[in-house]
């Protein structure tokens, strides 16, 4: 069985796989002199999530060397481990790591943003943005390493400001992805319509700044106002950047969240059976 690299499979566009297929396969886990194997879990986006009873034998910001035994075959992927917990790794899973086929759909996290529907006057002042240092709640702190935190905010600051004293139509964001976001205007004095482009200021972490174009693509009416969905519209690199970086992050975050509460589940229905 031929062992082609991520790398391999995009130039020559030859073998193709669903991303599916890497979720319950034999992972061979490589650092440096040591080797172990685990089981591919989970893969959404960027992450990838790999269940390893040697995980206490790897740190965060760690390179590693990936082999997947998948029914597809023998795939390898070289990538950095951004999360750890107990008996489990998760490292980023480049975009165009391998050639899949279907469109890999950009995960959508659950968010608590805000954010402006108005452009910035004029002369308006800045001031310099917080380090994201400061933006993460201490219990998920621990999940991303220095190394890594440091780029991350690197990336936020090259992408944003803060802006003082705002003026517009407030929204709250209740969730975002790579491609678009959900968002809701409590008392919306003109409705936004289907098909509509508006310029948008987002909060993330309810403080950085990132600014771009949205088109909106439908509407709901809610108890609590008028929700849309939208998707971006000719956002700048740096701000893609920026974005996939705190979308990664949250998705790490939410990753074990959940595998947490999945853990503590079993273990109460393993103590009521026995």
């Amino acid at each position: 069985m031929a062992i082609r690299s991520g790398q391999e499979l995009h130039k020559k566009d030859k073998e193709l796989i669903a991303p599916k297929a890497l979720v319950h396969s034999r992972t061979i886990v490589e650092k440096q002199d040591y080797v172990t194997t685990g089981i591919s879990t989970y893969v959404e986006g960027e992450l990838l999530g790999i269940d390893l009873n040697e995980y206490k034998r790897f740190e965060l910001g760690d390179s590693v060397q990936l082999t997947f035994y998948s029914p597809m075959g023998i795939h390898r992927l070289q990538s950095t481990i951004i999360g750890k917990d107990e008996g489990s790794i998760a490292v980023i899973f480049p975009p165009r790591a391998f050639q899949f086929v279907e469109k890999r759909e950009s995960p959508r996290v659950e968010v608590a943003a805000t954010g402006i529907l108005r452009l910035p006057r004029e002369g308006q002042k800045v001031k310099a943005a917080p380090k994201i240092t400061d933006l993460i709640a201490p219990a998920n702190a621990g999940l991303v390493s220095d190394d890594l935190l440091a780029e991350l905010d690197e990336l936020f600051h090259d992408a944003g400001v803060e802006l003082d004293e705002w003026e517009g139509t407030s929204i709250r964001i209740r969730n975002i992805s790579n491609s678009g976001i959900g968002f809701l205007i409590e008392q919306p004095a003109v409705p936004l319509m289907t098909g509509e482009n508006v310029e948008v200021e987002l909060r993330i972490d309810g403080q950085r700044v990132i600014r771009c174009a949205l088109s909106i693509v439908r509407s709901q009416t809610t108890p609590e106002g008028k929700y849309y969905g939208a998707r971006f519209e000719g956002m700048e690199e740096k701000e893609q950047r920026a974005l996939r970086a705190y979308i990664l992050r949250e998705q790490v975050s939410m990753f074990y969240t959940n595998r947490r509460l999945q853990l503590k589940k079993n273990n109460k229905t393993s103590r009521s059976d026995s």
